[in-house]
C-alpha cells in the first residue's frame, strides 16, 4: 500500500518535470525564431567592394554592388 503511494508519487513527480523541461524547451525554440525575425529585419544590406590594382594603375576599378562577384572582401 505505501508502495503504490510512492510510485504513484513518484509518476506525479516525473510528469511534471517532463512537462517543465516540454515548456523550456517550446519557450527556447520561440525566443530563436523570434530572433531570427528580428535578425532579419535589422541586417543592412552593405555594398561589397572589389578592388583591381593599385589606385593611378591601369585596370583600377570599384565595383559596388557586385555580390555574387569572386574577388569580394567581407
Amino acid at each position: 500500500m505505501i508502495f503504490g503511494f510512492f510510485k504513484k508519487l513518484i509518476k506525479y513527480y516525473i510528469d511534471k518535470l517532463v512537462h517543465w523541461l516540454r515548456v523550456k524547451k517550446l519557450q527556447f525554440e520561440l525566443d530563436s525564431e523570434i530572433k531570427k525575425y528580428h535578425g532579419s529585419f535589422e541586417k543592412k544590406k552593405e555594398p561589397k567592394i572589389r578592388e583591381v590594382g593599385k589606385f593611378g594603375e591601369d585596370g583600377w576599378s570599384i565595383s559596388i554592388g557586385e555580390i555574387n562577384d569572386e574577388d569580394t572582401k567581407d
